[in-house]
């Protein structure tokens, strides 16, 4: 089979790779209809590291997808050939205490598809899944939404955790896939009041189209003394999407006494830095986000049901031969790109 194969940096070439076969009796063979390039897959292009782990090249990253049904595995029940799927890419044991205990999104055991290391991922015209990890999905869904509704699932995790407290002045920081995802989110389900950013024009713009009261450039901009102008008290909570350093240190300017910060964005290094007497004379609360948990069928119900239009966050789409050109364009985020994807 043919699948995209990060090289060495900026180096995506497409190969000839083995096709995987079905061992586990809940195994399901699936045929790659349409992947998105994340954030950390572009990492891995510009830089061989996220969040400070270095990766060892080649390797098939992508883990956000919308597949067919190819071949299945003797205890699969669930789903047949033919049918097409979502995917929930983190492959959890469901023996350990986190497991156990409701966070399967921690599992000590953890395996993610296209993390290097743990298991190839979707940019490839074939991948392994077991059932538990697929999600059919009917009707006029396309798979283009089908595959966002991963990074969608991140953003419900994150207000999720927020519950019913979050308040109604709150700033996203990184209007990306997953930043617009909360945005989106967000003004689906309650009145909110959202201060955008992000420091790229186009991307700011789409933050008003998701539903953002106000969005801005950061490199044009004191975003900080322009929301505090209009909050003269701080915001009572702030998704922090980006994994710039400036931003962090921006969430704590914005956030009021007591507020919370949600740390979603990945820094590239593993070290970053939070002023820490601010974070503590304001006692805000900093909550970071690990990808999502229990989330995914409640991103599908959304998309499905048309009660959140995410379709237009896909912007690129190019063929398989073009991966190349695919992982450049949205690393350099030009063009109005949002989120490219590769469709076989």
């Amino acid at each position: 089979m043919k699948a995209a194969v990060l090289t060495d940096v900026r180096s995506v070439r497409i190969r000839e790779v083995p096709q995987p076969k079905i061992e586990k009796p809940d195994d399901v063979l699936l045929r790659t209809a349409v992947a998105g390039l994340c954030g950390s897959d572009l990492h891995y292009f510009l830089s061989g590291a996220v969040g400070g782990e270095m990766v060892l090249y080649p390797i098939i990253v992508g883990h956000e997808c919308a597949a067919v049904v190819a071949e299945v595995g003797q205890a699969v029940k669930r789903v047949k050939p033919g049918d097409r799927v979502a995917v929930d890419p983190a492959i959890s044991c469901g023996r350990c205490d986190q497991c156990l205990g409701r966070r399967p999104h921690t599992c000590r055991e953890l395996r993610f598809l296209g993390r290097p290391g743990e298991k190839d991922g979707c940019l490839a015209e074939f991948f392994v899944m077991p059932e538990r990890n697929l999600f059919p999905f009917f009707g006029s869904m396309t798979m283009s939404e089908a595959m966002l509704a991963e990074p969608l699932s991140i953003a419900l995790h994150a207000i999720k955790l927020g519950g019913t407290n979050l308040g109604g002045s709150i700033a996203v920081l990184g209007a990306g896939p997953i930043g617009l995802c909360v945005i989106l989110g967000l003004k689906a389900d309650r009145a909110v009041d959202i201060f955008a950013t992000d420091r790229s024009d186009d991307r700011a713009k789409a933050a008003l189209r998701a539903g953002a009261a106000w969005a801005s450039n950061p490199d044009r901009e004191d975003i900080v003394q322009a929301i505090l102008d209009r909050r003269p008290h701080g915001l009572d909570a702030v998704f922090e999407a980006s994994g710039d350093p400036a931003a962090i240190a921006q969430a704590v300017e914005l956030v009021k006494p007591g507020g919370t910060i949600f740390q979603i964005g990945i820094p590239v290094e593993e070290h970053f830095v939070y002023p820490a007497a601010k974070l503590r004379r304001k006692e805000i609360i900093l909550r970071n986000v690990r990808r999502q948990n229990q989330t995914m069928e409640w991103a599908l119900l959304l998309i499905g049901t048309k009660h959140l239009d995410i379709a237009w966050l896909a912007t690129h789409a190019f063929p398989l031969k073009d991966a190349q050109k695919a992982f450049a364009l949205a690393a350099e985020r030009k063009n109005g790109i949002i989120k490219a994807s590769i469709v076989f």
